[in-house]
């Protein structure tokens, strides 16, 4: 848990001066819901929908076919809102499956939210992160995905993979190499697979999230 913390707050002061004292043992977690029945509750297969035989791997905000699963138990893996700067809500404007999740800003001066694994895994394996992202909020103007390994925290530009924040849809395609280069966080080694971080916006400014996966290619 304190190289967790060491990680949380290296990430913190990465995209932030001084956002404050982390209190990473006191986090709060989220337990994503299902969005129940209804018409809305219809499963979309995605942009981009699993094939049999292809590899894809879902890590907790992932509804659709996949090959391989890493769940949110809350025992050994978890999604942690950092410093009460963010809330997650279930949302039925979706890509894929039943619901996204809707990111809500807690008017502070940076935003930040993750995917910790208790114990390091591989993703050596695994060529690139899938997301999709929907905002025309302020505070949401400028985000950046991350990923953590036991001592390094590296946060990548979202818009260099093709987010707009202009109220559509965008499907990124990170390559996992691009958080490994220049002496980056190690792949065979990962404690958060995915971090998203925002910068100052107003209290309820928001932002949807949806189809997160990694492939294989």
């Amino acid at each position: 848990m304190k190289e967790l913390g060491l990680a949380l707050l290296m990430l913190v002061a990465a995209c932030r001066p001084d956002p404050g004292d982390s209190d990473y043992e006191n986090q709060g977690q989220y337990s994503r819901p299902d969005a129940g029945g209804g018409p809305s509750s219809d499963v979309l297969p995605g942009p981009f929908p699993f094939q049999e035989g292809q590899r894809r791997l879902g890590v907790g905000f992932y509804e659709g076919g996949r090959s391989e699963d890493i769940a949110i138990d809350n025992t050994t893996t978890h999604v942690y809102l950092y410093e009460n700067t963010v809330t997650l809500e279930p949302s039925t404007d979706r890509v894929e499956g039943r619901s996204s999740d809707l990111v809500v800003h807690a008017g502070k001066t940076w935003l930040g939210f993750g995917i910790h694994w208790d114990q390091a895994r591989n993703l050596d394996g695994w060529k690139t992160l899938h997301v999709s992202f929907k905002s025309e909020d302020p505070g949401f103007s400028s985000v950046k995905v991350g990923m953590n390994d036991a001592s390094k925290s590296v946060q990548l530009d979202a818009t260099k993979y093709g987010y707009k924040n202009d109220g559509e849809w965008h499907h990124l395609a990170i390559p996992l190499a691009d958080f490994a280069a220049n002496n980056g966080v190690k792949l065979n080694a990962i404690n958060a697979p995915f971090v998203l971080i925002a910068g100052q916006g107003p209290a309820a400014d928001k932002l949807l999230m949806d189809n997160l996966y990694f492939t294989a290619d």
